[in-house]
């Protein structure tokens, strides 16, 4: 997408007319309707139906994403760069990755003063929306595996991608930080976690700073942030693009790996993972290219490492937005298959740092 002349923020759905439409879309817009959709937190969203007049070309609807109307959420996403940083990616990024599960880009603005932003995407109707909490079908892990393997390899064939300043987002967490956020995860979910999912959490806010260590050695490239059902459009079978992501509000540059843990340990109820794990991480790997820069072995360890991933998260983005019952679900879904999957994987003994173990 090229930069916009008229850099002005569509604060929502109210600010659209017809005219911005028409020269935003390139197509002769006669008339618009919206309506609210998806259950983010962070940002809200809205499906455009556009009236084209006869004859016109372009698209019959598109998504408009804007800051959230609630405080909490919007001050999160302007504070964090999340905002920012989603218009930057479709800006920057996006043009260099085309053919891949991102959606194209109609419009992308944002007033870091206000913290307002909008994007208008690429509407990806009739497409299945995931479901977090329900979790994948085996069909539905493996294209996601598969396309994630598949961006990988686009985004190392040009490795200046990941070299802008504002993609290094490694100094947003550190234990003592992580240390309040837990604090406060534990005011309101202590009564709601198993002996075991403690330990696992306990664990890990003791060992953060060995944790970041061990990490910090991993393959680095394109991560999105949160590579889960809820940002993930399945298309039909006719459909021009089988699996579209969406939500690149935490993109970053980082350990390559982290989004295919994140996504394997919470997108899958426990028993779908365990078994389809191996060839999960085969088909992964085999989208990297018949030169993959990586090993399945490598994979492998790299993933059992970010496994943890998931712990920080479902702690980390529980306190920090609107708390809704919904989201208390899913917090408390996903914590609980990614302990499993830090479990599985024998993760919890790479906290330890060698000298203790040898101790």
């Amino acid at each position: 997408m090229e930069d916009p002349v008229d850099v002005a923020v569509i604060a929502g759905p109210d600010d659209l007319t017809a005219e911005w439409l028409t020269a935003t879309l390139g197509t002769t817009v006669l008339g618009f309707r919206s309506e609210r959709i998806g259950t983010g937190q962070v940002s809200d969203c809205y499906r455009v139906t556009v009236d084209r007049a006869p004859g016109s070309t372009g698209p019959r609807s598109v998504i408009l994403k804007v800051a959230s109307a609630d405080p909490t959420s919007r001050q999160t996403g302007s504070a964090m760069g999340l905002y920012e940083s989603e218009v930057r990616f479709y800006r920057e990024l996006v043009p260099h990755l085309r053919g891949g599960p991102i959606p194209a880009c109609y419009h992308a603005a944002i007033d870091t003063d206000s913290g307002a932003f909008d994007l208008v995407l690429e509407d990806a109707a009739p497409a299945v929306v995931g479901d977090e909490i329900l979790g994948a079908t085996a069909e539905q892990a493996f294209l996601a595996a598969a396309e994630l393997g598949r961006l990988h390899r686009r985004a190392g064939a040009l490795p200046s991608l990941t070299e802008a300043a504002w993609l290094d987002r490694s100094s947003l967490l550190n234990a003592a930080l992580f240390e309040q956020l837990y604090t406060l995860f534990l005011d309101r979910y202590r009564e709601y976690l198993t002996g075991a999912q403690r330990s696992v959490c306990d664990a890990l806010v003791a060992g953060f700073d060995h944790y970041l260590e061990l990490v910090s050695g991993d393959r680095r490239g394109l991560v999105h942030g949160d590579y889960r059902l809820d940002n993930m459009l399945f298309g039909a079978p006719d459909a021009g693009r089988s699996l579209t992501v969406v939500d690149w509000q935490g993109v970053m540059a980082g350990p390559a790996l982290t989004d295919l843990a994140y996504f394997l340990g919470g997108a899958l109820t426990t028993g779908l993972r365990r078994t389809h794990y191996a060839d999960l991480l085969r088909s992964y790997h085999a989208a990297l290219g018949p030169n993959p820069p990586i090993t399945l072995a490598q994979v492998r360890e790299s993933v059992r490492r970010q496994s943890f991933m998931g712990v920080i998260m479902s702690i980390a983005a529980s306190v920090v937005v609107e708390r809704t019952e919904r989201g208390d679900e899913l917090f408390m879904t996903t914590l609980s298959r990614h302990c499993d999957h830090v479990t599985d994987t024998g993760a919890p003994d790479l906290l330890a740092p060698a000298d203790d173990i040898s101790g």
